[in-house]
């Protein structure tokens, strides 16, 4: 049987664009014999290092992997400018970083010259690609230079994370969008209510307490992934919420946030917000 890892690998093989391609996450641990093989419903998390980074705007080139059959393709933004691919195929789901050659080639450089100790910008972009791939990471296509760079990153880049004040930015805009959907049920928009307490307040929760764990030397994954699995009863009610469609169940939901929230930074900063209570 050909796994969707195996057509991928095939594929990149003869595809010149592609310089670089890293596999992360759980099939590189398995890969590496760092890790269990990775279950069933583990997506294949690929790097390609490319020179044409627009051809993958479009799903035209998914028809070239062997044995897939693609249902579904969808493009997005993410960190540092480049994009990701989230494709669904007949042999499982693969997310793609596109990240364009001459990027990361310079990125290389300014590491072996030791720029990323002195200059901010760099140290910053660096410190974003080590932490994706400090959850382990393979080299596939590209060479042992290019391992030797992914390894060396990882080991020696201070991996990017929240500052106190960029933890502070995200509090203060969980609690100021707070206040605003208490208005919002003022008013009867109860799925915008919902919508905002899990698109601003839960996110802001999750990635302060992503941080706090981190400086904590305590198991975290971004993104929210297997924190039921990692978090106390306490912590999880932070950050997971069951609401119905009506004023007093958001209403008390939305201030459970805040409560967790000012918890949280208080925690991590060591400063209490001085915010007044949400009536």
């Amino acid at each position: 049987m050909v796994t969707l890892l195996d057509s991928l690998r095939e594929w990149m093989r003869d595809q010149a664009d592609v310089r670089v391609a890293a596999v992360f996450g759980s099939h590189a641990r398995a890969l590496s014999g760092e890790g269990q093989p990775a279950d069933p419903w583990s997506d294949v998390d690929l790097q390609l290092v490319t020179t044409r980074p627009d051809l993958y705007r479009s799903s035209a080139w998914t028809a070239r992997l062997r044995g897939q059959a693609l249902h579904a393709y969808a493009v997005r933004p993410v960190f540092g400018g480049v994009r990701k691919v989230t494709a669904l195929f007949s042999g499982g789901e693969a997310d793609f970083v596109i990240v364009p050659y001459r990027r990361l080639w310079l990125g290389r450089a300014a590491f072996n010259l030791g720029l990323h100790r002195h200059v901010p910008g760099i140290a910053r972009g660096l410190g974003e690609f080590a932490l994706v791939m400090s959850f382990g990471q393979v080299v596939l296509k590209g060479g042992p230079k290019w391992q030797e760079f992914y390894t060396r990153a990882v080991k020696e880049v201070p991996l990017a994370h929240l500052t106190d004040e960029d933890a502070i930015a995200l509090a203060e805009g969980s609690y100021v969008d707070g206040a605003a959907m208490l208005a919002k049920l003022s008013r009867g928009e109860f799925v915008a209510a919902q919508r905002w307490l899990h698109r601003s307040m839960v996110e802001a929760n999750l990635r302060i307490l992503h941080e706090l764990r981190y400086r904590r030397g305590q198991v975290s994954y971004p993104d929210g992934r297997r924190v039921e699995q990692l978090l106390t009863p306490e912590e999880l009610a932070m950050v997971r919420f069951e609401t119905d469609l009506n004023a007093e169940s958001l209403r008390a939901a939305i201030l459970r946030a805040v409560a967790g929230t000012r918890r949280l930074i208080t925690e991590l900063t060591g400063r209490a917000p001085s915010w007044p209570e949400l009536p």
